[in-house]
């Protein structure tokens, strides 16, 4: 009788310790479904997902890249990272540029002291220099957000 109420005891605790996004985490895994649910009752859980949203900022490039693990040097997590393009430099830097990433900068998106060099000082870029716009999604699942940063210009 001991055991019952002892496996009885730990199938509660077990029960409420289970969070629903340990659920949720099963059922997208393994495809589990409760007993008498259908597709249409499970909601916003199977509606498709959204579209990867991509950056579209003139005179950018996406590049090939191998790895995008070199972001982590600008506090960005290589997981987060859900879009990349890269302005390569030209003897003019665009005004419509500058004025993209003086807004950036602004708002605190814009990381590193070159990038500052670049805005405030006039330092032009090198030739194997680029500015990188990185599309970043929050991990509170706000809306992503982009960051500019100068680093050197990488091939695949």
């Amino acid at each position: 009788m001991l055991e019952w109420l002892c496996l009885v005891a730990v199938m509660a605790y077990i029960a409420t310790k289970l969070q629903p996004r340990d659920f949720e985490r099963a059922r997208n895994q393994w495809g589990f479904r409760l007993p008498g649910t259908s597709t249409a009752a499970s909601g916003a859980a199977d509606a498709p997902a959204r579209p990867i949203p991509r950056l579209t900022i003139a005179g950018t490039e996406r590049p090939a890249l191998c790895s995008t693990g070199f972001v982590k040097g600008f506090g960005i997590d290589p997981a987060s990272l859900k879009d990349l393009s890269v302005y390569r430099g030209s003897e003019r830097f665009p005004v419509s540029m500058a004025a993209i990433i003086s807004e950036l900068y602004d708002a605190g998106y814009a990381v590193g002291d070159a990038i500052m060099e670049l805005i405030h000082h006039g330092r032009p870029l090198a030739a194997d220099e680029g500015v990188y716009f990185a599309l970043v999604q929050a991990h509170d699942n706000a809306e992503p957000r982009v960051v500019a940063f100068v680093d050197r210009l990488r091939a695949r």
